[in-house]
């Protein structure tokens, strides 16, 4: 007497995939390149965002230098900011402590701003920031904004 095997009966005819697997497959391959390309839009955002900073702490650290240089010596801190102030624009006040910037950085400056209010670089311009050297009150320090 032969056995019969139960599971043999509920083989498939055919060894392919039915429609219904292949779109649960093509479903999840969608949704998981989705999420790598949403993770390398962020990446890349976040590295302009990090140059934007960078940027700011390079143009502050010559603002320092540029403050250190005319208030040592014979200069006075008021005089600085007399110098300073007596430049009307952020651009004129790049333009002051341009000596402090090496020159590659500057020029990349200089070819982005258009507006003297604001000081632009590919990477600001990228993530709609801006720097802006504001003027310097006595009760503070010269400051770099990023906006």
């Amino acid at each position: 007497m032969k056995k019969s095997n139960p599971i043999a009966g509920r083989r498939r005819a055919s060894r392919g995939f039915t429609m219904v697997e292949m779109l649960i497959v093509i479903s999840v391959i969608a949704i998981m390149a989705a999420l790598v390309i949403s993770a390398f839009s962020n990446a890349a955002q976040d590295t302009r965002r990090v140059v934007a900073r960078q940027q700011q702490a390079a143009v502050q650290s010559a603002v320092n230098a540029w403050v250190t240089a005319k208030a040592s010596g014979t200069g006075s801190l008021s005089g600085a900011r007399t110098e300073y102030n007596a430049a009307t624009t952020s651009l004129a006040r790049l333009n002051l402590v341009a000596n402090y910037l090496d020159e590659k950085t500057i020029a990349h400056f200089r070819t982005n701003t258009t507006n003297t209010g604001q000081v632009l670089s590919e990477a600001l311009k990228k993530t709609n920031q801006y720097l802006e050297l504001p003027a310097w009150n006595a009760a503070s320090y010269p400051k770099v904004e990023l906006k």
